[in-house]
């Protein structure tokens, strides 16, 4: 059983990779400009490549095998390194030039784009993002200091930074620009590894609020684990003593009626239990029909899973418990006169136990991810509401790290459901 678990935990990691490489596919790479979903399209392109900057999205994307130009100001005093735009030029809004990350960085400005195999014969283009730079941008260095620097926009990168090193008022003593080559270290500092590390480490922060994931999950899995949990409870049960009794009388009215009416539910959509139940509060009590202002606004979304599920669950265990009674042993129990509530309830059951464990386990993810059109529709504060307003929100690291929760809850039902066979049936072998 051990080589068992092992092999299939190794299967669960490439299964859990494969989701977190197709996640960010989705969310980063397809999904367009972040930046301006969060800060509009008017936004400038060193206000975005700000923001990129601090939430990490400027990277490159799989690996950092990418140059950047770099800014260095040689001189003594007080202030930092300031590059800015004259009059009506664009160029330093369109080389988006961000100053350093910390005090100790203050005399170095950055180009905010990575651009791979960057070096002096790079078309200024590339540095820009495509667009094109023209006027003059001034360097204030830290001791007041300026300088004014020509750019053109059918430049390289090389006669850029000439441009600043051999401009007549430097000459190579106040700023000096070069390219910031890439390193071995560095390599694995790109979007792709620092999503999968903040999704597995649920380090992750919101775009919104920056609030910590770790802290989203306590605050809202309440919520969804005091929604999910009784209605699976209870909908487990009535399930299974429905099942049995339409069983137990089979070819009856009761069988005929109970098949009818789990067809019916099955054929129902399940919004539609959701706008009836809903509409039924409102006339009855408005003030439980929306928001969890009081403990019992949870009761209706839950009777109203348990009863929208449990038609597909009936019609699925009848058949289970109806297959199984129609074996040899139970024939022979009914021939030595056992009866046949016993015959079901102690024997029939037990030997069922595997699908019906399948069907149980595999619903834990849900349990604890919540019901996304239950939540959003009730209002209820959850991880599925919090899913739904992330995709609509961008907020793409909340949302990245509820997908890899999902899949390793899934994953580990998925082991619990094998060991679970093994448990229950002493003639499988787990190998």
């Amino acid at each position: 059983m051990g080589r068992f678990v092992l092999r299939r935990m190794l299967q669960a990691v490439f299964t859990i990779l494969g989701v977190m490489i197709v996640t960010f596919l989705l969310f980063r790479v397809m999904a367009g400009d972040i930046a301006a979903a969060h800060l509009g399209e008017r936004a400038t392109g060193r206000t975005k490549a700000e923001w990129l900057h601090v939430h990490g999205y400027d990277r490159p994307q799989l690996l950092n095998v990418h140059g950047r130009l770099r800014i260095t100001d040689l001189t003594e005093g007080p202030g930092s390194l300031l590059v800015l735009d004259v009059a009506e030029g664009n160029a330093a809004d369109s080389l988006a030039l961000l100053p350093g990350d910390d005090p100790a960085e203050a005399r170095k400005v950055r180009l905010g784009r990575y651009v791979f195999g960057l070096d002096r014969n790079t078309p200024i283009s590339r540095l820009t993002g495509g667009k094109a730079p023209s006027g003059q941008i001034r360097l204030k260095t830290a001791d007041d200091r300026e300088l004014l620097v020509d750019v053109k926009p059918g430049w390289t990168a090389g006669e850029l930074m000439d441009g600043i090193n051999d401009s007549p008022a430097n000459a190579g003593k106040l700023v000096t620009a070069d390219i910031a080559e890439p390193s071995v270290a560095g390599a694995f500092d790109s979007q792709f590894f620092d999503h999968l590390v903040k999704a597995v480490t649920f380090e992750s922060r919101s775009l919104t609020d920056n609030r910590k994931l770790t802290a989203i999950i306590r605050t809202r899995g309440n919520h969804s684990l005091a929604l999910t949990v009784p209605a699976m409870a209870l909908g487990w049960l009535a399930s299974m003593v429905i099942s049995c009794a339409v069983a137990y009388y089979r070819d009856t009215w009761i069988d005929r009626v109970g098949v009818f009416l789990s067809v019916l539910g099955m054929c129902m959509p399940f919004l539609a239990f959701m706008i009836l139940g809903q509409w039924l509060m409102f006339q009855i009590a408005p003030k439980h029909a929306f928001g969890l202002a009081s403990r019992g606004d949870i009761y209706v979304p839950v009777a109203i899973m348990v009863i929208a599920g449990i038609g597909g669950s009936v019609r699925f265990y009848r058949t289970i418990i109806l297959d199984e009674v129609n074996r040899d042993y139970v024939r022979t129990a009914r021939a030595k006169g056992l009866p046949l509530p016993a015959i079901l309830f102690k024997h029939v059951l037990k030997n069922c136990m595997l699908p019906i464990l399948t069907n149980l386990i595999l619903a834990i993810p849900f349990l604890i991810m919540g019901s996304l059109l239950v939540e959003t529709y009730f209002g209820i504060p959850g991880l599925g509401d919090l899913m739904l307003s992330s995709i609509n929100g961008r907020d793409e690291p909340v949302l990245s790290g509820l997908v890899f929760l999902s899949a390793l809850i899934y994953t580990v039902g998925l082991l619990l459901t094998d060991l679970s066979y093994a448990l229950f049936d002493p003639r499988i072998r787990l190998q």
